[in-house]
């Protein structure tokens, strides 16, 4: 009777991602983690088609499987390597980003990333624009924009699109919000890394995709808001100004979760601030853990 082996492809992804953080945090890699596990994603793809073919019962075709890993994940490091040392002569455009604020009283603003290096924050209290900023990029993408109102209710998409080539510079879209009306932000995290300072911002309602790049959130600091964090593979740090208070849900993923328990004591389900039920500026929280780590201050 033969016996059914475990799946090796779970462990071989999470051997392959420790290594390349590994390389990356000692700087040993041409391009970021990210930028690498955004190029070269399908293999995995490729490798569970092998494993299909060949199934999981031999001992033989479960060393074919990590023989044909290793040659692949060598191959794409060459590749890798050879693309960052190559000398990339590639003009970057850049693009005004705006949108008058008007007469609305709120708006909806749905921001949905791609592999652009992302920052986002609050404008000046004197700026007549909903939405400012400039896009950098290479030749091949661009940012959509659509806008309309609907009674005294703005409701905006800017949406990265296009393609990107292996060996272009990184894109970099930063972005300037409104602080004079409420706002809703519905974000999804693409492959780049995303600085969120919304600090300043009027916004009681928050839902974040984490995506696949890091992700450094900065919290409103004053009402009463809901914010939702679903984390992706990249790692993910909350930070919540001081004189908020919260109360954190966390459903922890693969990544491990450091909240700063001096600050938010855990009470049964929750992490909670001890004057969160009376406090007028505070935070209600709830994180979907991914795969990278969570870190919660």
């Amino acid at each position: 009777m033969s016996t059914r082996r475990p799946s090796l492809i779970i462990p071989l992804i999470l051997i392959t991602a420790g290594v390349l953080l590994l390389l990356s945090n000692l700087g040993y890699l041409p391009l970021s983690f990210w930028d690498t596990a955004a190029r070269f994603w399908p293999l995995i793809i490729i490798m569970i088609g092998v494993q299909i073919i060949f199934g999981r019962r031999s001992l033989v075709a479960s060393l074919a499987i990590i023989a044909l890993w290793v040659g692949l994940v060598g191959g794409a490091l060459w590749f890798a390597f050879a693309q960052g040392s190559a000398p990339v002569n590639v003009a970057l455009t850049s693009d005004a980003i705006s949108e008058p604020l008007g007469e609305i009283k709120s708006a909806v603003i749905n921001l949905d990333l791609g592999v652009s290096a992302t920052t986002v924050k609050a404008a000046s209290a004197d700026s007549t624009d909903l939405v400012s900023g400039t896009y950098r990029h290479a030749e091949g993408m661009r940012i959509e924009k659509k806008y309309q109102i609907v009674g005294n209710e703005g409701r905006l998409s800017l949406n990265e699109t296009g393609t990107f080539f292996p060996g272009s510079p990184q894109a970099k879209l930063d972005l300037l919000l409104s602080p004079r009306v409420p706002l809703q932000l519905n974000i999804d995290g693409g492959v780049g890394s995303a600085t969120l300072d919304l600090s300043a911002l009027n916004a009681p309602m928050i839902e974040i995709d984490g995506g696949v790049g890091s992700l450094a959130l900065t919290t409103p600091q004053i009402g009463a808001m809901k914010i939702k964090v679903s984390g992706g593979v990249g790692n993910l740090q909350i930070t919540i100004p001081p004189g908020v208070a919260a109360r954190i849900r966390v459903n922890t993923g693969i990544g491990g979760t450091n909240v700063d328990t001096a600050r938010f004591p855990k009470s049964g389900e929750y992490y909670q601030s001890a004057d969160y039920a009376g406090a007028a500026n505070r935070i209600d929280l709830d994180v979907n853990g991914g795969v990278g780590a969570i870190k919660i201050r």
